[in-house]
């Protein structure tokens, strides 16, 4: 039998190495997002803050299959695509949620920085893992 063998990946251009960055750069405005929606926080208007974490989970959810479909571990080998979505993925699941139900005032004063301390510590121990 006759195999042909075909090159694992096509070379790299100049634009396909800028779309790589590109689905970077598109997780990256995730972090730009949580940022609103802990602003929104910030000034209790707590269903504008989940607007914003929606919007933030579409982003997540979006970004993944875009770095697949555009090999970008290839293509962007110095950038680390999996920390950058950890950082994100922390601040709009962990960080903003936690201080939301800190603040809130659904809570006692007394457990509400201790539930909040408690989220961020395990969910900073669940992302270490």
């Amino acid at each position: 039998m006759d195999q042909t063998t075909e090159p694992d990946s096509a070379p790299a251009t100049i634009r396909m190495r800028t779309a790589a960055f590109a689905v970077h750069l598109f997780t990256a405005m995730g972090a730009g997002i949580a940022l609103l929606a802990m602003l929104e926080a910030v000034r209790e208007h707590w269903a504008n803050m989940f607007g914003w974490l929606g919007v933030a989970l579409i982003i997540d959810a979006l970004d993944g299959p875009l770095a697949r479909r555009l090999d970008v571990v290839r293509l962007q080998p110095n950038w680390s695509g999996e920390v950058l979505d950890l950082v994100v993925d922390f601040v709009t699941y962990v960080f903003v949620p936690a201080y939301a139900i800190t603040a809130s005032g659904l809570l006692l004063p007394v457990a509400a920085p201790l539930l909040g301390i408690g989220i961020m510590v395990s969910g900073a121990l669940y992302f270490a893992d």
